[in-house]
């Protein structure tokens, strides 16, 4: 009978905390605005259809980062305006900018994240975020990496926020007709999040904290397409807000000669799309990746940095129908990458 009621009790519980679910519209993601790639869908638990990782993979799962090997600097900058007469103010902007450092032992990555968002549509207000990391390979197929993450959040209120997140990657490699094949698992803001009242997604009720605690996240993602020329990715998201909320997040890469990267990305909210908060056009971004080598400088020669590998990218998203977000970004490896495994000569091959 105890049992039958500490499961009622649990239940009743976790309907009165649905019932309560209120964030601001996108409260649960706004970390994501900042940059192309992410507006795109790009930086997924996965890494992206076509994996890639870098200093704000924190963002989404603080694991896919153990496998790196070169120093990463990344900035990003995304310009928004509001269709809306009903706006004071018809401009808002978010920015980005984190440093990746290999170790021998972990990866170490830092992130800070600026948000300035005043719509009514997106009632997010301003806020400052930061985010450190460490992810370890424990082995060829399987990373995991832990974070602390931060923030202050002011206008209409002042509020901070501190909370812990962990994530989990692996690598099934080949399987069928599909390379790359990988799952990803995180489990993200456990501990305090804003909880300022801000216009929620339910207009006639002010917002509940954000973004929510215990957020999971889990997808799958790999190669469906590749030959010496193109390589076709596909990736998929779910993420569920404490059980209150379901968010898709679907991603689909293209790469040309491994320089030229065209990522096309969809979201889906259940709860904005049941109160009309949602757009259905799809996020574009295109990624340009290229080498350059730096002469005569000998601290960069030292480092092995002299010839290193940037990536610029540029993107669009249509938000909530009003909203037209444009974004620009930049990623710098220092160095190039290391694809050639050791040779190992026993007794000179005899």
């Amino acid at each position: 009978m105890k049992k039958i009621a500490s499961v009622l009790l649990l239940a009743f519980l976790c309907l009165a905390t649905m019932a309560a679910y209120n964030p601001p519209v996108g409260g649960e993601d706004f970390n994501l605005l900042a940059s192309p790639m992410n507006l795109s869908g790009a930086n997924s638990v996965t890494g992206g259809a076509l994996f890639n990782a870098g200093a704000d993979s924190l963002i989404v799962n603080p694991a896919l980062t153990a496998n790196e090997q070169r120093v990463n600097l990344t900035a990003g900058y995304t310009f928004m305006y509001s269709t809306n007469d009903f706006n004071n103010k018809k401009i808002a902007s978010a920015f980005q900018t984190g440093i990746l450092i290999p170790f021998k032992l972990y990866i170490f990555s830092g992130y800070v994240n600026g948000t300035f968002v005043p719509f009514e549509e997106m009632n997010l207000e301003s806020s400052i975020n930061f985010k450190a990391g460490l992810s370890k390979e424990i082995t060829e197929k399987l990373y995991v990496g832990a974070s602390a993450s931060g923030g202050y959040a002011w206008q209409n209120g002042n509020d901070w926020s501190l909370c812990a997140n962990i994530g989990a990657l692996y690598n099934f490699g080949t399987v069928g007709f599909i390379k790359d094949c990988r799952i990803g698992a995180s489990v993200l803001n456990l501990g305090k999040n804003y909880s300022i009242q801000r216009i929620g997604n339910d207009k006639t009720k002010l917002s509940t904290e954000y973004p929510t605690v215990l957020t999971m996240k889990a997808g799958f993602a790999g190669t469906f397409f590749s030959n010496d020329t193109i390589k076709f990715g596909l990736g998929v998201d779910a993420t569920t807000p404490c059980f209150q909320n379901l968010i898709i997040d679907t991603n689909a890469q293209l790469a040309i000669k491994n320089t030229f990267f065209i990522s096309v990305g969809e979201k889906f909210n259940l709860m904005e799309t049941i109160k009309g908060n949602s757009s259905y056009i799809p996020a574009v971004a295109f990624l340009f990746k290229f080498t350059f080598d730096v002469k005569n400088n000998e601290y960069l020669e030292s480092n092995g940095w002299s010839q290193s590998e940037m990536s610029v990218s540029a993107g669009y998203r249509n938000i909530y129908g009003s909203i037209h977000a444009a974004s620009a970004g930049v990623d710098l490896d220092l160095g190039m990458a290391d694809d050639q495994p050791p040779k190992i000569v026993v007794w000179n091959n005899e």
